[in-house]
């Protein structure tokens, strides 16, 4: 028995029009009210399983055999994990995808050793993935070319490690999907690419765009290569006043969402205009006129900046009209009986014995909904300064 999908309401269309009478009994005419819509969505499990060793844990239990407890530091770091996954799914298309490859990569196949024996060098986003994770490699085609094993992943550099070859015929534009994601349009968690997309067809959610010209369509300012300037906040409140109009109360819960590239861009707003003001007690050095921190907001909104978001767009969330249907939350999983914790079985022998290991896994199941997709805004083609 599976869970039935959950829906949520959509107003597409509004009614009560006005109309002019002369008042000497004079018909009103017929009324209109409100047309409903509603978004299906049902929930996506996933899974974040970790296994250590008995030697792992024998070695470093008691103060007299190590620094600190594995199993408790893993209990942590595997929640740290499943948290930067989680993210990195809610910043996709729907489709499972962590990143594209770029034109711009270099991509080594088979030609290195070790936990370095394929290697992409010059990835989007690089922080949506962890070390030891399995992708998988699907072409723009739709075409699933096969799995590889991330060893390490190195964000200062946008590079991938693997310990295996790549498929054949891996490429630019391939996509790196999390493993169990078929990679198809909708198959995964619906996220802020999912939701915030400037078009009027295809379908979302399971509703044709074409149905409701517009209002499936979240507005969007092309810079076109230029970098962010202070006028991209209003030219924003005026997108956001024509999509909602002037007095709707869910503008105030809008919040920019975007790359640590893009919040360094709104800094350099402030360096490049600043002005020295001579307010510093003489203690005849010369003021520090750097700051340690971005900037917490933009165009009086609060700027989230997160480290898997891609690094030339920024999204306007407006969180009053975004729900979470959560059917479990972050948790570690029960695998009977209240145990979290089990013996891993040895499936490559016949007698069925164990190995000297055991895991855990945190689980959760939900999916995202946007109950007014042009109540938004996204910043795109946005110049990424050198770091």
């Amino acid at each position: 028995m599976t869970r039935p999908s959950f829906r949520v309401p959509f107003r597409p269309q509004a009614g009560a029009a006005i109309a002019q009478g002369t008042g000497d009994a004079s018909s009103l005419g017929r009324g209109t009210g409100s047309a409903w819509d509603g978004f299906a969505l049902s929930p996506v499990f996933l899974f974040n399983v970790c296994e250590i060793s008995y030697l792992a844990q024998t070695s470093t239990s008691g103060k007299a055999r190590g620094l600190f407890n594995v199993k408790a530091q893993e209990l942590k770091n595997s929640l740290d994990q499943a948290m930067q996954g989680i993210e990195g799914l809610i910043n996709s298309d729907g489709s499972g995808a962590l990143d594209q490859i770029p034109a711009t990569a270099t991509i080594n196949n088979g030609t290195g050793t070790g936990n370095q024996l394929s290697s992409i060098v010059g990835m989007n986003v690089a922080f949506a993935f962890t070390d030891q994770q399995v992708v998988q490699v699907i072409s723009t085609g739709a075409v699933n070319r096969g799995t590889a094993t991330i060893s390490t992943v190195d964000p200062v550099s946008n590079t991938l490690y693997f310990s295996t070859v790549l498929p054949v015929g891996t490429a630019v534009t391939d996509f790196l999907v999390v493993q169990g994601a078929s990679g198809a349009a909708g198959s995964s968690i619906f996220g802020i690419k999912y939701w915030q997309v400037n078009s009027n067809t295809g379908t979302l959610a399971g509703i044709a765009r074409s149905k409701w010209p517009g209002r499936l369509s979240t507005p969007t300012i092309n810079l076109s290569g230029g970098p962010i300037t202070q006028g991209v906040a209003q030219r924003a409140q005026v997108l956001l006043g024509r999509a909602l109009g002037p007095d709707n109360k869910a503008m105030k819960s809008a919040v920019w969402y975007g790359p640590p590239e893009q919040a360094y861009s709104i800094a350099n707003i402030w360096y490049n205009v600043q002005i020295s003001q001579n307010l510093e007690k003489d203690t005849g050095k010369v003021p520090d006129m750097a700051r340690r921190y971005f900037s917490e907001t933009f165009g009086g909104r609060d700027y989230h900046t997160s480290w898997v978001a891609e690094p030339d767009r920024v999204d306007l969330l407006l969180f009053d009209t975004w729900y979470m249907g959560e059917m479990i939350p972050l948790e570690l999983y029960d695998f009977g009986s209240g145990m979290t914790v089990v013996p891993v079985p040895d499936v490559g022998t016949v007698n069925g014995t164990y190995l000297t290991s055991h895991m855990f896994a945190y689980n959760c199941a939900f999916q995202l909904a946007n109950s007014a997709p042009k109540a938004g805004l996204y910043l795109q083609q946005c110049a990424v300064p050198e770091v």
